[in-house]
């Protein structure tokens, strides 16, 4: 067995940020991320309402039971590793081998970070794990009990409604973004409301880990103060600041192609979320308190007059384990 294993993950939420959070951690020396951002190890079980392709461990079966769309996937990994044996990358193509051909259990998600020499933390991205149920959180504590989390929130109103226009834009969901009567009914779909549920997965998270161990940022953040978000974030990973000019917040990482949100739509997501987006700005504050009424925070000048450090990111009051 290695002894390799992740010190962080990032566990949501879906469509807040994480593809671009992503792509700024792998750019740190100090920070080891996997070529493939989610690797969805934890919410494998057909019961998520995720990607399940590492739902059958051994690499032939799961060949021989994917869909199209899995198959699709596998060819891709396949053709990276050629891309990168060609290139002589030898630890990524390595890697894909052993993403495409392994037996998938918990020795082979910690050799996942083997290729970790020279860096100081690893970890990775799946915002399913946001909707994980607390057997599988009990198996992220077992693989490491000093495990951290980073959750990045984002107004629910609006994240719903990215949610929509993303899956909708690729084919996932089918719905008529011109019909309110369908975009409603899909914005009552498990998938969506669990995705959004930001309390219940910290009530589930908190069952078994300190609050210590987790950092809450906002999406917010990316736009208005996105060097201080991230060197908040290196600060809780322990790692260096990063290099002055190296944070890009101007190139959107798999965003939602833009949609003007119908009114009939934003009256029913604001009424839906409104009782969850209160008690959230009443327990953190910062851009959490701009949420009431969908308003967009619009702030002008150097954004650390109006929210300093500590509002990009913010530890969680001290855990009280039942």
């Amino acid at each position: 067995m290695t002894d390799n294993k992740p010190a962080f993950l990032g566990i949501g939420a879906h469509k807040a940020g994480t593809s671009w959070l992503y792509t700024q951690l792998a750019k740190h020396p100090d920070v080891y991320m996997p070529p493939k951002k989610e690797i969805h190890f934890f919410d494998r079980s057909p019961q998520y309402l995720s990607p399940n392709t590492l739902a059958v461990s051994s690499p032939i079966l799961r060949l021989l039971t994917s869909d199209k769309w899995d198959i699709s996937t596998r060819i891709k990994d396949l053709l990276r590793i050629v891309k990168y044996t060609l290139a002589r990358d030898f630890d990524t193509a390595n890697w894909y081998k052993k993403w495409s051909f392994g037996y998938c259990d918990e020795d082979w998600y910690r050799d996942l970070f083997s290729h970790t020499r020279g860096v100081k933390t690893c970890g990775e991205i799946t915002p399913d794990y946001s909707m994980l149920k607390p057997e599988d959180v009990s198996i992220i504590k077992a693989i490491n009990p000093d495990m951290k989390f980073i959750f990045m929130l984002r107004n629910p109103v609006e994240r719903a409604w990215s949610m929509i226009r993303y899956g909708s834009g690729r084919g996932r969901l089918e719905v008529n973004l011109a019909s309110t009567d369908e975009i409603i009914y899909a914005l009552q779909q498990p998938g969506v409301i669990l995705r959004g549920d930001y309390e219940k997965t910290l009530d589930t998270y908190l069952q078994q880990f300190d609050s210590s161990q987790f950092l809450v940022c906002f999406y917010d953040a990316i736009k208005h103060n996105p060097t201080g978000l991230m060197n908040d974030i290196a600060k809780f990973l322990q790692v260096d600041p990063f290099p002055q000019g190296a944070i890009n917040a101007t190139k959107r990482v798999n965003a939602s192609k833009p949609r003007p949100m119908p009114n009939i739509v934003r009256e029913y997501l604001l009424e839906t979320y409104a009782p969850s987006i209160e008690r959230i700005s009443e327990s953190f504050g910062s851009y959490a308190s701009l949420w009431q009424g969908s308003k967009i925070p619009v702030l002008s000048g150097n954004v650390n007059n109006d929210f300093g450090s500590a509002d990009n990111s913010l530890k969680l009051p001290p855990t009280v384990h039942p």
